[in-house]
């Protein structure tokens, strides 16, 4: 008895899959208030962020090459909902090339984008980090209230900053959160000379940049060498509001850029389709997977 009547119940199971994943096609989504990021990436493209001392994760690299390495891991870690636009900085300007983007939706145009940001697309040589985390608090504000800005920069201030300046503009009125990314070694480095057309041609020298006075540079390396001013960047991530991270691996910068403490709760459309359709696939491996005969009574 109990064989013919588990015999009559497993032949409807595929009728009754087939109803459920009917069911897994209509079912609409489901609005779930979920924690999602929006971030403005903005890349120092200054000729100092081609000096190869960034370290991380043990791989040495240029410091714009080393900050869009670690974009692209913090694109593929955020979670759908999250967004993701790009900017780029150089001499007093900061200029929105992307406004933010979904990373689900729009994963692999947001990457081939990011590849494309390089040195190529400077105006000017100079470099007033100060006015840049300025520009960009500006750029992300009309963005909407909940981009933050992830700003990528050495803090290699051309021409340099006299005792007591910071470079930066009174910026209040922008209530924008984020991140300045410092990224660089502490050794002073040669600044690589790039012409007009993109080509290399050896490295900065002393008498070709703008020198502090005398009095003011005793002990200090001359500025055509470079490193990570961090000092710097920490006083302009007090002066903007922002949080200040070195950049030294990929998992501890995503990992706060991805913390839901700097995220906002936003309604997600999320599909509930597979609850059917997995009981659905149940059901069908239950009918066709050959099982031990029931023994009757």
């Amino acid at each position: 008895m109990k064989a013919f009547l588990h015999n009559r119940l497993v032949n409807y199971f595929p009728l009754i899959a087939s109803g459920l994943l009917l069911m897994a096609l209509l079912l609409p989504n489901v609005d779930r208030a979920t924690p999602v990021n929006r971030y403005l990436l903005v890349f120092d493209i200054s000729q100092s962020m081609n000096v190869e001392d960034a370290t991380v994760d043990q791989q040495l690299g240029n410091r714009l090459a080393v900050s869009r390495t670690a974009a692209r891991e913090l694109i593929r870690s955020l979670p759908c909902g999250s967004e993701v636009g790009y900017a780029v900085f150089t001499a007093t300007k900061t200029i929105t090339l992307l406004t933010p983007l979904d990373v689900c939706e729009h994963y692999n145009g947001l990457l081939v984008s990011l590849a494309a940001i390089d040195g190529s697309m400077r105006f000017r040589n100079a470099s007033s980090v100060g006015k840049g985390v300025h520009q960009s608090l500006r750029a992300a504000s009309t963005l909407g209230d909940d981009v933050a800005i992830v700003m990528f920069t050495d803090g290699h201030e051309a021409p340099p900053l006299r005792h007591g300046q910071t470079g930066m503009p009174k910026s209040e009125g922008h209530d924008v959160n984020g991140f300045i990314i410092g990224v660089g070694g502490d050794q002073p480095m040669r600044i690589p000379k790039v012409d007009n057309n993109g080509q290399s041609v050896g490295f900065w020298q002393a008498g070709e940049v703008t020198q502090l006075p005398p009095d003011e540079s005793r002990g200090m390396p001359g500025q055509e060498l470079s490193s990570l001013r961090e000092p710097h960047l920490r006083q302009l991530s007090q002066l903007s509001g922002l949080q200040y991270l070195r950049l030294a691996d990929t998992d501890t910068f995503v990992q706060t850029l991805t913390d839901t403490s700097f995220a906002v709760r936003q309604s997600t459309p999320t599909s509930i389709g597979w609850i059917p359709a997995s009981i659905a696939l149940l059901l069908l491996c239950l009918r066709f997977v050959p099982t031990k005969r029931w023994r009757s009574d």
